[in-house]
């Protein structure tokens, strides 16, 4: 079996086995009154009002094992995901947001939620909120009616495109929020609420996931200054956006009581111990994780994952050793082709490993990578050679930021389609 296969197939596997709707059925569950979810227990005879409210790439099949458990329990219910596969529970409203860019689904499926939650703000009210990744752009509202669709829409390209990591694009996401930063929990602030989280984020940072919706997080607005300095945002924003930050008149975060039912059940860790596990008793590789290879410069990440690829092949001679890492790579857009990081992040590390024997497979669990409709590429010692039978310049296309049309010329793209999951990138590179 060739190493591009083992890959494949480790990815595709470690997909099916981190299945979103799997994961919330042996989280949730009802025995007689009692609901469970997580490690939080309640009586649902406490309430008389139910409300399940799912956001992000995840919503979807988190809403449906919902619907399946609590059933006409459910007096209200609101998705917002960015695109809708598979069934629809009934009695739900579903709003179809923009990704990686909001649309007016996005501001419609928020102004919803909010109306819908300040409607039930009373203490004998529970809400589910089954949160996941996506929620940063396919659920937003202006914290400021100034700001309209255009704005919004100009100021994630430029979070997109300005080389900030994800942690510090939904600092800046929060302040010009009206849901984010803990606002949606607070628009409902009497109430009983529950969150279950698919997360998109680095470990245990609960408050970035979706930008944080029902927890505040930790940043200050001091935080957000320097971000916006840092990548001078406000030369790059709309005018009236940086007068409104310029200005001093953004609200503070909301101080919104965290209680202890906020709770992880998937996230990139998990995905990647099941890859692991996939790798050494499946295929007979020598496996690692590095755990410390998350996010960084596209390629300086392509150059470190060779290097520890090359020293982990050295330490375990005559063996197929594999390297797995996940997180997300910081890669400006200087073009306007079609790609996205995992997919730059495999043409660089090929350009740098064309005389091993070697295959890199990165790509996103939700199967979206940029603005291509691939999930990532996969690469070996065969790719630029191949590349070359075509007459295609790898340099040329990293310079459109183009690097989709480039493996897809070779076949070498993966299409899933979007996964209705969101645990960020995995990335698997196997040497024999």
């Amino acid at each position: 079996m060739s190493l591009r296969t083992i890959a494949t197939e480790i990815f595709h596997r470690t997909l099916a086995a981190i299945d979103v709707e799997t994961v919330v059925k042996q989280a949730l569950h009802l025995s007689g009154d009692t609901l469970k979810a997580g490690e939080t227990e309640v009586r649902l005879s406490d309430f008389s009002r139910l409300i399940v409210i799912a956001i992000g790439k995840a919503s979807l099949p988190m809403a449906r094992v919902a619907a399946d458990v609590l059933g006409n329990r459910i007096t209200d219910g609101l998705i917002a995901t960015n695109a809708v596969t598979g069934e629809v529970p009934n009695h739900f409203q579903v709003f179809t947001g923009g990704h990686p860019l909001p649309n007016q689904g996005s501001i419609d499926g928020a102004e919803a939620a909010l109306q819908l939650l300040r409607a039930a703000d009373d203490e004998k009210t529970l809400v589910l909120f089954l949160l996941s990744g996506g929620g940063s752009a396919l659920f937003e509202k202006p914290i400021d009616d100034s700001i309209t669709l255009d704005d919004l829409q100009a100021i994630n390209r430029v979070l997109v495109g300005c080389g900030a990591v994800i942690n510090e694009m939904n600092t800046v996401r929060r302040f010009l929020s009206a849901v984010k930063g803990g606002r949606l929990a607070e628009a409902a602030a009497k109430t009983r609420q529950i969150s279950l989280y698919i997360s998109d984020v680095n470990s245990d940072d609960l408050s970035t996931v979706s930008s944080g919706l029902t927890l505040p997080g930790t940043a200050t607005r001091a935080d957000f200054d320097r971000i916006v300095a840092k990548y001078d945002l406000i030369t790059q924003f709309p005018p009236h956006v940086a007068q409104l930050i310029s200005g001093d008149k953004l609200p503070e975060m909301p101080e919104v009581a965290v209680s202890e039912a906020h709770h992880l059940l998937l996230d990139n860790r998990v995905a990647l111990r099941i890859a692991q596990q996939f790798a050494e008793q499946d295929y007979g590789c020598i496996a690692e994780i590095a755990g410390d290879l998350i996010e960084g410069d596209v390629e300086e990440m392509a150059q470190v994952h060779l290097a520890r690829l090359q020293a982990l092949h050295k330490a375990h001679p005559g063996k197929t050793v594999c390297l797995l890492s996940g997180g997300e790579v910081i890669c400006p857009v200087r073009g306007n082709g079609q790609g996205g990081r995992n997919q730059e992040f495999v043409l660089r590390a090929a350009m740098h490993s064309v005389s091993n024997t070697i295959a890199i497979l990165s790509a996103g669990t939700d199967g979206i990578d940029g603005h291509s409709p691939a999930a990532g590429a996969i690469a070996d010692e065969t790719t630029l050679q191949r590349a070359a039978s075509f007459a295609l310049s790898s340099e040329d296309y990293l310079q459109r930021s183009d690097s989709y049309n480039f493996f897809n010329a070779l076949g070498d793209a993966i299409v899933t389609g979007p996964t209705g999951n969101n645990v960020r990138d995995l990335r698997l590179l196997l040497r024999a």
